[in-house]
């Protein structure tokens, strides 16, 4: 599966929030997701190396807690992925597994995600601490979907709903941590 999205910053998260409602997307309560990002020794992230990414996240919302693990490979980019994922039930075990195969530790951030869905859109509201407020529309696809059709696509709902195209990201949120911490 195929994952394309695209992400810009919220100059106003709230008027999104409005515009949401307004276009009838019912917006999911808030979850915490704690994204535990690996790559192989000496790659460093950014535009489409092509080496394959690994992610623990771990979701809470409320009393309930699951975890997943997700293969990322980039297609044209950081935010043009093959993306594989599957529930983990042994977080601990996964750790040990991925350190096996020589994967280290990339990044390590938490968000706070709202999801509201539009047709076969996804829409994720994200607050990182450190880093603000984000949007992010994406959707899943076939492998060898054209990119460009897409991102019209996405793009045309989110201006929509207020956001700004200059407010665009192209940099995934381990990356953008990184870059915020002094490490790339």
């Amino acid at each position: 599966m195929r994952e394309i999205e695209i992400k810009a910053r919220l100059a106003n998260k709230q008027a999104v929030m409005e515009a949401l409602a307004a276009a009838g997307a019912v917006v999911d309560n808030p979850v915490s997701q704690h994204d535990r990002v690996y790559g192989l020794p000496g790659v460093v992230g950014g535009a489409g190396s092509g080496q394959p990414w690994l992610r623990i996240r771990t979701e809470v919302s409320g009393e309930s807690t699951i975890s997943y693990f997700t293969l990322k490979k980039s297609v044209t980019g950081q935010l043009d992925s093959i993306e594989h994922e599957t529930l983990v039930d042994d977080v601990k075990e996964l750790e040990k597994i991925i350190e096996l195969i020589n994967f280290v530790p990339y990044s390590d951030l938490t968000k706070d995600r709202q999801k509201a869905r539009i047709g076969n859109i996804e829409i994720c509201i994200d607050r990182i601490d450190e880093l603000g407020d984000f949007v992010e529309a994406e959707m899943l696809c076939g492998d060898d979907v054209e990119l460009q059709p897409i991102l019209d696509e996405l793009w045309n709902l989110l201006t929509s709903l207020g956001v700004n195209r200059s407010d665009e990201v192209h940099d995934g949120y381990d990356v953008l941590m990184n870059k915020h911490l002094g490490r790339q």
